[in-house]
């Protein structure tokens, strides 16, 4: 029996198997254990999903359409079960094999027959399936058909492959897991040695570079690949999975990594575990925008390679600032100076090695008001540094009043920047006002900084919750943005249909209007979230809709 017609099942088979092989090719030692594995949860379940994403999108049109495409190339399947492809290096090459949980594999060809393909029986459960130029094997075992692209690949199958999935079905709808450990020590040697290649040849571009400064850069770069090394050599696993909880209206993404048991990078894992931190409630009140941070740094490689990094932002700072011709050559000078005394103040944070911090954005009543904090080790250094660059600007060059010491609080001195914003913009003037006003505050350990113009009330009562507060389990990062008030703010300060519908959908939301990137540590590892409310899917939905002229409603 032979193809009539290229249709999209044997499009879709031949598509995912083609995807899954995409793994970089390299000679070595044939391997049954899979190097990665893609999980799908059982399709009533992702259907649901799919369905309810849909309608949180503001496309319920769609799902009717998803659905009666999914039930005509589904038949014959058990679409309570997850199924999955497997990829396994043989000799090098890359493997793939799907798996699809099977109940009536009449029914499964049925559904290719109506696509126009009919396979060919090869006898003992075998099939060949030419699906319009790609020809693929399908093999029937168990309650289990198996498809990949060579008869070769089909010859020992799973006798149960959900068990390769292992917990990923139940935790995401859709997830890959990729085994590091698994993939020859050739081709990760291969990949650290295409890095070091780069690296060379970026440094042979540096021709103008001082023999001192070519130097400096080499060892710095020598560092940063030592890292990278140890992270290809040393992660066990990664894993990247995408859920829809239509119970808690939210979707996200997860990427995981899991290091080799006794590594340096699960060693530092298990220290962040021990880190805590005073300032979860160090944040404005009714905030728009707030994160906060902690880590650590022990080891003194990875100290090098952080401080190269912020010596390489500083200077890309510089660079910008001297090529910018809008500031004055006295300017420039004293601008970098004082990037140079930030800078040093930075690493000797950096020496410390511990780091954590917060930041929030307000816009409650229409007005714009920021708040940062964090750990430094040495305050006062920072708060000296300004004195110094603020000294060499004469008092008539000065558009801003500067008041040094102007009062302490809570541990901290405060020092005040305020002056009138020229600005023509007149959304920008909407935003920030006519008057600009910044507090700095500065401690034996700690800094601030406050945009209110309103005043320093914002300021002394962070330093009141930061001091009041009790030390509590830090994570790594954890971050929310609320879309209700940033819409409503953006219409006040420049009105427009379309977002103004968008607030108002928003508003709607009832606080289901987040956007959040999180991090949490694992054993031997961590985690990293994106989650999506549901108010933010469907104001997306409505305001997309409304930007191309669509009917509205949901």
């Amino acid at each position: 029996m032979q193809t009539r017609v290229r249709k999209p099942l044997g499009v879709l088979l031949a598509g995912a198997l083609m995807c899954v092989s995409l793994v970089p090719q390299a000679q070595a030692q044939q391997s049954n254990q899979p190097v990665a594995l893609i999980s799908i949860a059982p399709l009533d379940g992702v259907l649901n999903n799919t369905s309810y994403m849909l309608r949180a999108c503001n496309v319920p049109e769609m799902s009717g359409l998803v659905t009666i495409m999914a039930n005509q190339y589904s038949q014959g399947l058990d679409r309570s079960k997850p199924l999955g492809a497997l990829v396994t290096l043989q000799d090098g090459i890359p493997t793939a094999m799907i798996f699809l949980p099977m109940v009536d594999r009449d029914q499964f060809f049925g559904a290719l027959a109506g696509a126009g393909i009919e396979p060919d029986d090869l006898g003992d459960g075998l099939f060949e399936i030419d699906t319009g130029g790609q020809v693929v094997y399908a093999k029937h075992a168990g309650n289990w058909m198996f498809i990949a692209q060579t008869e070769d690949a089909l010859a020992n199958v799973p006798a149960d492959p959900e068990r390769l999935l292992g917990d990923l079905p139940q935790r995401y709808d859709l997830a890959v897991r990729l085994n590091v450990q698994a993939l020859p020590a050739e081709m990760k040697s291969m990949a650290t040695e295409q890095i070091r290649i780069g690296f060379e040849r970026s440094v042979a571009a540096q021709a103008n570079q001082s023999p001192e400064e070519a130097e400096s850069a080499r060892e710095m770069g020598e560092a940063s690949l030592k890292q990278i090394e140890e992270l290809i050599r040393d992660t066990e696993q990664f894993i990247l999975g995408w859920k829809v909880d239509s119970t808690a209206r939210k979707t996200y993404l997860d990427a995981a990594a899991q290091f080799v048991a006794g590594s340096k990078l699960a060693q530092q894992c298990e220290d962040a575990k021990s880190l805590t931190t005073r300032y979860g409630k160090f944040v404005l009140p009714d905030a728009a925008l707030e994160f906060r941070y902690a880590s650590v740094i022990n080891d003194p490689t990875d100290k090098a390679v952080a401080k190269n990094n912020l010596r390489s932002s500083m200077q890309q700072i510089q660079q910008q600032i001297e090529n910018s011709g809008d500031v004055p050559e006295p300017a420039v000078a004293v601008l970098e100076g004082l990037l140079d005394s930030i800078a040093d103040v930075m690493e000797k944070t950096i020496d410390e090695g511990v780091f954590e911090g917060a930041g929030s954005v307000s816009l409650a009543d229409n007005t714009l008001r920021v708040l940062l904090g964090g750990r430094l080790a040495d305050g006062h250094a920072l708060a000296a540094a300004f004195k110094e660059a603020i000294d060499k600007v004469p008092p008539s060059n000065r558009d801003v009043k500067v008041e040094f010491d102007y009062d302490s609080y809570g541990g901290y001195q405060l020092h005040r920047i305020s002056g009138p914003i020229k600005i023509a913009d007149p959304a920008a003037r909407a935003a920030l006002g006519d008057n600009l006003t910044i507090i700095l505050g500065t401690a034996d350990k700690g800094y601030l900084v406050v945009l209110d113009p309103t005043g320093d009330a914002a300021a002394r009562q962070a330093i009141d919750n930061l001091n009041n507060a009790q030390p509590e389990p830090a994570v790594p990062f954890d971050s929310v943005v609320r879309l209700q008030p940033i819409l409503q703010f953006a219409s006040a300060v420049a009105p427009n249909p379309i977002i103004e519908q968008a607030a108002d959908v928003a508003s709607q939301s009832q606080g289901n209007d987040t956007i959040s990137i999180s991090a949490r540590l694992i054993t031997r590892g961590g985690v990293y979230r994106l989650s999506i409310d549901e108010g933010v899917l469907r104001t997306i939905g409505t305001a997309a809709k409304a930007g191309s002229g669509q009917p509205q409603g949901f």
